[in-house]
């Protein structure tokens, strides 16, 4: 049994034995799902919110005395692999944000360029385009957006390199094909399915190498996930998409103006949440889809009246928002208090996803190195997963 292994067994056993406290949905819950850490957590006004928001350390410090082995599984730390040499920027990168330059130059620097390259989800090839520069390798890289292709090819032509763009919707069946055995197939930052295809496409056709960054594990076909590696499927925790969310909950950049509209958002749908079990005469929960961000640049009411039209309800007339809002508050102190012991598992699930992945590729006869490739102000998402045939 590889090391790898080992971890996901401790890990699966660690995960299901906890899950009373990752499995709750907060905007669901209208009382403390944990008895035992109510003193703790009432104890906690705003302020103090805030700024265990801000300090992960102290988060666990606060509750390790509470959930010890599961406050140590947080020091499980993956290995740090290679950063590139410096961030120099040339000419044909102009336009790339800083973080996002950042984390390409240090994936580059992780991949050592000796097969024909094929870039999985690529935009504009950046990442594809830096490889084909330093190495000389040929690379194809996937897109579905044609104006991407488009840009990305001129950028290629511009400087003379053998690089193709492939503009195709990478979920096709057909996408297969891409694959070839004398091949390196990378990918960075590529969400949920479109990795997972990667993955399968690569290990059915041999591909030599793999280089990727998982993102966005919700984004999956159906509404729960089928684990990629036979151990997966023994200690299957049963993750549906609000769980696959919970990784994605760390917040690393963003600012005060992006902080104040994620609280805006969340008074707004426990304020809905309220109204609607009066309107249904129901006392269940009504999950909301994803909505307009402009609507939070509105008021209460305008939000309150799209929400009802998305949910075949009559909003009242003439509407108050006041009693609402003011409902939501308790509501919204709730919330915060059980997403603080909830977001203890971000890592940990995340873990778990990212070593399923792994194992899938060791059943497949890969040698794997599991590890972070950027720094964690670049970006929270900064996991490789890199495989090889050779």
């Amino acid at each position: 049994m590889s090391d790898l292994a080992d971890l996901f067994n401790t890990l699966s056993t660690l995960l299901l034995r906890h899950q009373s406290d990752w499995r709750p949905l907060p905007f669901a819950c209208t009382s403390l799902p944990w008895p035992e850490l109510a003193p703790v957590l009432a104890s906690l006004d705003d302020a103090s919110l805030d700024r265990l928001e801000q300090d992960e350390a102290a988060v666990h410090a606060l509750l390790a005395p509470w959930r010890p082995e599961v406050v140590a599984a947080l020091d499980w730390r993956l290995p740090e692999l290679r950063r590139a040499a410096n961030y120099a920027t040339p000419r044909w990168s102009s336009g790339i944000p800083g973080r996002k330059w950042a984390q390409i130059c240090d994936f580059g620097a992780n991949v050592d360029a000796n097969h024909p390259i094929l870039e999985w989800c690529a935009g504009k090839g950046h990442l594809g385009r830096l490889l084909a520069l330093r190495s000389g390798r040929p690379v194809t890289s996937l897109e579905w957006n044609p104006d991407l292709c488009r840009q990305g090819e001129q950028l290629a032509d511009s400087l003379g390199l053998d690089h193709r763009f492939v503009c195709a919707d990478a979920l096709a069946a057909d996408a297969a094909a891409l694959f070839t055995a004398n091949q390196q197939a990378l990918a960075l930052h590529a969400c949920g399915e479109l990795h997972l295809r990667l993955l399968r496409h690569a290990a059915a056709a041999g591909t030599r190498a793999i280089a990727l960054s998982p993102c966005c594990y919700h984004l999956i076909d159906g509404n729960d996930y089928r684990p990629l590696s036979a151990a997966g499927r023994r200690q299957d925790p049963g993750l549906g998409r609000h769980e696959l969310r919970l990784p994605l909950q760390q917040q690393v950049t963003g600012g005060a103006r992006i902080a104040r509209l994620r609280h805006i958002e969340q008074g707004w749908r426990l304020a809905f949440d309220v109204l609607q079990r009066s309107l249904r005469g129901q006392d269940r929960y009504l999950p909301l889809p994803a909505f307009p961000k402009q609507l939070l640049s509105g008021d209460f009411t305008a939000f309150a009246r799209w929400a009802c039209e998305r949910k075949g309800l009559r909003l009242p007339e003439p509407f108050d928002p006041a009693p609402w809002l003011a409902r939501a508050e308790g509501r919204r102190q709730l919330v915060r208090r059980i997403e603080l012991v909830r977001h203890l598992y971000r890592y940990p699930l995340e873990l778990w996803l990212l070593l399923d992945r792994a194992l899938f590729l060791e059943e497949q006869g890969y040698w794997v190195r599991l590890g972070t490739f950027t720094a964690c102000a670049n970006t929270p998402r900064r996991y490789l997963i890199q495989a090889s045939l050779d």
